[in-house]
């Protein structure tokens, strides 16, 4: 019995309460976390988008800068609320949009994660077929991908940390030999923006605000979502912010990579695995294929680890319970394709987590509402009826700013998720004063104050 609670109390990891300090991790390993989940193709193919929309490397870096800053802005106001409350996202959504409330969010969350994992698990069995020229059935051998990369999820941050530390060095170093080979020959900048407009189905950006879009809208989610690991951080706002800077620059690397492969070769970016590989272009064989195979892994374990601590919100069970069900679901749907065919889905999705992050910031910075002192669970309403509008708004606004059906230059950069983020939280701050709640103490009614 012992031996089972033993076991128990490994896997699990504090999903459905706080953090205890004596549980807190040095800057340095939650650091290392994080450039793993920096470490993700998707950064490439985004970078080989802007890289050939562009077709000029100072435009490139300023899209870099701009998106990439506004991330570490988003990402280190919302992890250290983490770190104030060593609560995770889900369990924080319960302070700000209510026990009901929350549940909306973290379904949210919860399959936009769970989306990406079933996508990068299907590229990843896609990646093994291309390198072995095999013809193993890839609706089976993606369900099989997706099992074997969710296994060091099961152990929470102890999975995610030790293969961060694993896969993260040796992965950068083989990108930079990769960046050094392939040399700064690019092809007239007319050439690639000419391919850029010519890409189907989707021409790639060809503005500054546009790239700084794709920049910043790829990892929105994760930024969003930062609480989840910073949770494990002690309180100190600029190691924080130090560590999603670095991760941050990491991914700005990592988008300057992509674009340098491009502009050389005029590749578009699902001829990755071929560009990386083959022999008619970087030639890196079994090192370009294990570099492919660990950079989708790492971050495929860090997108099933918040939708899981999304899904404990909901069902009240064990974490690496849930995750192996979570797991399971989404290997079945990378295995059905459905997913795949999910891209305006996953779009929208990501519009969605955008204003959860802004009314979080508002709420605990603007607000006051979220210190840690004031985190008692019988606080939490049941609806927070102004939250859930004000996001569903948000949302909209986001919406229709990100192309679909137009775009509105409202914003800066017309960014789309930031669009959101910024009208959730100028939108909930003036409902919240001219509207404040009403709570009850010591069964009178009271103006909310500031905790």
């Amino acid at each position: 019995m012992n031996q089972n609670k033993k076991i128990s109390g490994t896997l699990e990891d504090y999903s459905l309460k706080p953090v205890p300090l004596s549980e807190r991790r040095s800057w340095v390993s939650l650091t290392i976390v994080w450039i793993g989940i920096a470490v993700v193709m998707s950064a490439i193919f985004r970078g080989m988008m802007i890289g050939l929309g562009l077709g000029k490397i100072t435009s490139i870096i300023l899209s870099y800068v701009l998106g990439e800053m506004l991330l570490v802005g988003i990402m280190g106001l919302s992890g250290y609320i983490g770190a104030r409350t060593g609560l995770s996202t889900p369990l924080i959504a319960n302070f700000s949009f209510g026990r009901k409330g929350s549940i909306l969010i973290s379904l949210s969350i919860a399959l936009s994660l769970l989306g990406w994992f079933g996508v990068q698990a299907a590229f990843f069995a896609r990646t093994v077929q291309y390198f072995l020229h095999s013809d193993f059935s890839l609706p089976l051998f993606s369900f099989v991908c997706g099992v074997i990369m969710m296994i060091p999820a099961i152990f929470g941050i102890r999975g995610l940390s030790t293969l961060s530390w694993i896969a993260s060095p040796f992965v950068i170093l083989i990108f930079i030999a990769g960046f050094i080979k392939s040399g700064f020959h690019f092809l007239p900048a007319q050439t690639l923006i000419s391919l850029a407009q010519n890409h189907q189905p989707d021409p790639y950006p060809i503005t500054i605000g546009a790239a700084a879009s794709v920049v910043a809208g790829g990892f929105i989610v994760g930024a969003t979502t930062s609480a989840d690991i910073f949770r494990y951080s002690k309180p100190k706002l600029k190691n924080i912010f130090g560590a999603a800077l670095v991760a941050m620059v990491v991914s700005a690397f990592l988008h300057l990579v992509g674009s340098v492969f491009a502009m050389n070769t005029g590749l578009y970016h699902e001829n990755l695995p071929e560009l990386i590989i083959s022999p008619a272009y970087l030639g890196l064989g079994f090192i370009g294929f294990l570099v492919l195979l660990l950079a989708q892994w790492t971050t495929n374990d860090s997108n099933i680890y918040s939708s899981v601590l999304a899904l404990n919100n909901i069902f009240k069970t064990k974490r690496w319970l849930v995750t192996i069900g979570a797991g399971l679901f989404a290997s079945v749907l990378a295995a059905m394709g459905i997913l795949e065919r999910l891209e305006l889905f996953l779009v929208f999705l990501t519009v969605c987590i955008g204003p959860i992050g802004g009314i979080f910031i508002c709420d605990y910075y603007l607000l006051r509402r979220l210190k840690p002192s004031g985190l008692k669970e019988k606080d939490i309403p049941a609806v927070n009826q102004k939250a859930l509008g004000i996001y569903l708004i948000s949302v909209v606004i986001g919406w229709v700013t990100s192309g679909h059906p137009f775009t509105i230059n409202i914003f800066p950069f017309s960014i789309f998720a930031f669009n959101g983020i910024l009208s959730s939280i100028i939108l909930y701050y003036v409902i919240m004063k001219i509207f404040p709640n009403k709570e009850k103490t010591n069964g009178s009614k009271t103006s909310h104050r500031n905790l």
